[in-house]
């Protein structure tokens, strides 16, 4: 085990965020995320629930054994719950800093 692993899966990890950013993301860097604000849940915890509900897909997959979506990994699942932790990271700074507008705008 070495340091040079942990800097090569942030490298992966990075490179999985920004493909899977292309998919979900608008004209706005987090919009998907943004737009718990305005249905008036702050972006930060509506990052928490997806948060929750990749930990208890782990949860499940460690307690049964069974992996029911094939094209999705342990692997899989612990890489987006490193860039969930993240991502939350960002919101809850940008929100206590009063960055986040309640449309939905980060400023």
């Amino acid at each position: 085990m070495s340091r040079e692993r942990f800097n090569e899966i942030v490298k992966e990890m990075t490179e999985l965020h920004d493909r899977k950013n292309r998919d979900y993301e608008g004209a706005e860097y987090l919009s998907n995320f943004l737009m718990c604000e305005r249905m008036g849940i702050p972006a930060w915890k509506g990052s928490l629930i997806r948060l929750s509900d990749k930990l208890s897909r782990l949860m499940n997959i460690s307690r049964t054994g069974e992996i029911a979506v094939s094209d999705e990994t342990v692997v899989d699942t612990l890489m987006d719950l490193a860039v969930y932790a993240i991502l939350t990271r960002i919101l809850y700074e940008n929100s206590k800093a009063g960055k986040i507008r309640k449309t939905g705008v980060i400023e």
